[in-house]
């Protein structure tokens, strides 16, 4: 049988661009027009004229990374962190945090505004502190075989790399006061080779740590971590191939201004922002204006971080949730916190749910947190309970827009939307948006 040579295909160089860019868009991408083509470039401001280079293209748009300024803004800031320029964490630490927020504000309220004829009542954006408001943070650990040594940190951008990190600029100054510590910690660790990585959450009554490791844990390195435990006040959780376990403190928790306390376990969803988290729940409550006869359905409730606030206004309040677990600690949460008129579901929402038992009562409010991938599935079902008023708290805008035609279509209208500033230096837009009945 004859063997064919095909000879190897020549790889095409890596292309570059040069660029003058007109704008921000909402994640800190750089946005320039070249031959009628958009072209979103990382690390390049507004008037800025850059050669980049290309990471990728398709028909209607590009991606690139800058690489060098030929025209540099007075506006371009130097990021305080020492890792920016290798880190993946932030995005937008070289633009100031004016302009981040402008971008944001900017193309939220851009793209709701062509939804509908009626005017929007747009609301200021909610802010907090730009820096040290991450109370929640998970380490990559790595034992670098060429330093004998393990290795703490973030991953590179663009990379599975691994950064090593002393210090990060955004979370809370008690994680990050126990960064130094824990690289001690992990010098004297037996097994080294066996860590995956670890997750730290400053609660309200202290540091949480989830250490993840591999294998059999040594009793060396059980008494080493319950000796950091004790001496740093930390609630420490373990957790191996089967299962995660406590072996010092309490449970964590956190707690709202009017007084609800939510506990959770070490690896439960919390909003990572502990001040705007607070500032968001109060304009939920706000914005769909309770009263003391409402009865109002929490969709994607989680455990409870809307819905235990507002049943402490309203008759009657449901929470509904798809992981069974969270549905248990939310119901644990309103007992705790003596919530009485609250019930809390297990259901699919992806699922039809208007024949549900909980489905069949008269709520004329709703508030919905769904993930980044929207409620579009839900919509149908949600308006058939014909609510007078919805309130949609968003992670991503584009399924927002997406959701708010749809909710639009049957019959409401968009009353006001804001911007949460929830994730500074991020390219993460966060909002909270009233819908209600024409």
């Amino acid at each position: 049988m004859a063997l064919l040579y095909t000879p190897q295909k020549k790889l095409n160089k890596p292309q570059k661009i040069t660029a003058k860019i007109i704008e921000l868009d909402y994640q800190g991408l750089g946005v320039a027009k070249i031959n009628g083509k958009t072209w979103f470039i990382e690390n390049a401001l507004p008037q800025e004229k850059v050669e980049s280079l290309v990471t990728e293209e398709k028909r209607q748009y590009g991606r690139a990374v800058t690489k060098k300024w030929l025209e540099k803004s007075p506006d371009r800031v130097v990021p305080p962190c020492q890792y920016y320029e290798r880190c993946g964490g932030c995005q937008a630490q070289h633009i100031p945090i004016e302009m981040q927020r402008e971008a944001k504000q900017s193309a939220l309220f851009k793209r709701l505004a062509k939804l509908q004829q009626e005017p929007i009542a747009f609301q200021p954006m909610i802010c907090g502190e730009p820096w040290q408001y991450r109370r929640r943070v998970r380490l990559s650990l790595w034992f670098n075989p060429k330093t004998k040594q393990v290795e703490m940190g973030f991953r590179q951008k663009n990379s599975h790399d691994l950064i090593a990190v002393g210090s990060c600029e955004v979370i809370e100054p008690a994680i990050n006061d126990l960064l130094p510590k824990l690289t001690i910690l992990l010098a004297r660790y037996s097994t080294q080779k066996q860590l995956g990585h670890i997750e730290l959450v400053a609660a309200d009554n202290g540091v949480a740590m989830l250490l993840r490791y591999t294998g059999n844990l040594a009793e060396i390195d059980r008494t080493l971590l319950l000796n950091f435990a004790e001496q740093e006040n930390v609630m420490l959780f373990l957790q191996s191939d089967e299962a995660i376990e406590q072996i010092y403190g309490c449970l964590p928790y956190y707690q709202l201004s009017c007084g609800v306390r939510l506990n959770f376990d070490i690896r439960d969803f919390i909003q990572v922002n502990r001040k705007l988290n607070e500032e968001m729940v109060q304009t939920a409550l706000a914005w769909l204006s309770l009263e003391a006869t409402d009865h109002v359905l929490d969709l994607f409730c989680g455990m409870g971080n809307f819905t235990l606030p507002l049943a402490k206004q309203v008759k009657s309040a449901v929470g509904i949730e798809g992981v069974s677990e969270m549905v248990q600690k939310a119901a644990q949460n309103a007992a705790y916190n003596q919530s009485n008129n609250i019930e809390f579901f297990q259901a699919n929402l992806d699922q039809p749910f208007i024949n549900q038992p909980w489905a069949n009562q008269p709520f004329n409010k709703i508030l919905l947190d769904p993930p980044r991938s929207g409620a579009a599935f839900a919509l149908n079902a949600l308006s058939q309970l014909k609510a007078e008023k919805i309130l949609y708290v968003s992670c991503n805008p584009a399924t927002l827009v997406r959701d708010a035609e749809i909710l639009l279509g049957f019959g409401y209208k968009i009353e006001k939307s804001a911007v949460i500033d929830m994730f500074p230096h991020t390219g993460h837009l966060e909002s909270i948006t009233l819908f209600s009945t024409k």
